[in-house]
């Protein structure tokens, strides 16, 4: 075993995350030198694996920091059938998942179908692979899923999020833990560089396989035709273009602009919570469909960031898809109240005043 920079590095950040979730050392021979095997009633982490280095560097950290702590480790690739050969790419994946050291019996290839809806094909072919990494989360019990997303993907994400919102939301990127359907899905290689998970995969002898819709094998003074990913194309094109023309590494600094961003909205959100409790009432009645209350009093002090966070939460209460305009517009009949109509939104609802009281509302017809 090389034990590189790239190597321990990746080690602390996973034990680290490993900290984050809970999973603690299982008993006290796992402190003892020598191997171990894990209880069969011991935690499981499910490692997310696409066959690619970032994926492959994790899994190789995840098995290793799981025989320190006796914590099962198991793997599910996800066969998007969206290319030639995609299954063979996938039971590669399975092979080397296993060489590094997950049980076979615990190595999940699991092949979807991918419904090209409005959001596109690159949209539909994640809910797929995610629904199906839920359902074996589910299915196995796990205590998380292990994502192998990079400070690379999180650059990406801060600029994928400057397109869709200008908003404290798209700085901070991605989260090192979310929930999804009940499933804690965690990312110990956020503050990993794809260097690093390229070397590491180098150093064990890892062979990755390139998906040829990431552009790696294009020039790299080559743009990328718009027929690629929209991330793609920021990864190869856009990100060093910035660099170069800023001096500087953006990849770099977005990753950790997200950092202190999502310390922020930790807080924020935090005291939204609280505000929550005496503002946002949801109910439903037989004139309406879904019927959410905003009221109005304990709002009027309350800073704008505070107060649209809320309108936003009325807002997906009522299961309403809204836009920045929709919060705006809302939050004008709480702080410049004179009378005006009710705020049309999407689906037929619409947002009312009366007294001290917005309503959120969709009639039968």
């Amino acid at each position: 075993m090389v034990y590189s920079p790239s190597w321990r590095k990746g080690i602390g950040e996973v034990k680290r995350c490993f900290d984050n979730l809970g999973l603690e050392v299982q008993g006290p021979q796992f402190l003892q030198h020598g191997q171990h095997l894990a209880l069969p009633n011991a935690p499981i982490v499910l490692v997310a694996c696409s066959g690619g280095r970032d994926s492959l560097a994790l899994t190789a950290l995840a098995v290793k920091v799981c025989a320190s702590r006796g914590i099962r480790c198991a793997a599910i690739i996800v066969n998007h059938n969206l290319q030639e050969g995609s299954a063979k790419v996938a039971q590669n994946a399975a092979n080397t998942v296993a060489s590094l050291g997950v049980d076979k019996s615990l190595i999940f290839v699991e092949s979807v179908q991918v419904k090209d809806g409005e959001k596109g094909e690159e949209s539909a072919a994640r809910d797929a692979r995610y629904a199906a990494i839920i359902d074996a989360a589910k299915d196995l019990g796990a205590s998380a899923v292990l994502l192998a997303h990079t400070a690379d993907d999180q650059a990406e994400t801060v600029i994928i999020g400057f397109r869709d919102s200008a908003g404290l939301e798209a700085v901070a990127g991605m989260k090192n833990i979310t929930v999804r359907s009940g499933i804690r899905f965690a990312r110990p290689l956020i503050n990993l560089r794809r260097l690093e998970t390229t070397n590491i995969c180098k150093d064990l002898g890892i062979e990755w396989w390139d998906d040829p819709t990431n552009g790696d094998l294009t020039q790299s003074d080559v743009e990328l035709p718009k027929s690629y990913p929209l991330r793609s194309r920021i990864r190869h094109t856009l990100m060093p273009y910035i660099s170069r023309f800023f001096a500087t590494d953006m990849t770099l600094l977005l990753a950790k602009g997200a950092k202190f961003a999502q310390d922020d909205l930790d807080y924020i959100n935090s005291q939204v919570d609280i505000i929550e409790k005496e503002t946002i009432l949801k109910q439903n009645y037989d004139s309406c469909a879904h019927e959410v209350k905003i009221a109005i009093s304990p709002l009027t002090k309350q800073h704008t960031s505070i107060r649209r966070r809320i309108i936003a939460r009325a807002l997906t209460a009522a299961g309403i898809r809204f836009s920045s305009n929709h919060i705006e517009s809302i939050d004008e009949l709480i702080t410049n109240w004179h009378g005006q109509k009710p705020v049309a939104l999407p689906g037929g609802y619409a947002a009312s005043r009366k007294s001290q009281t917005i309503t959120i509302c969709a009639r039968f017809d």
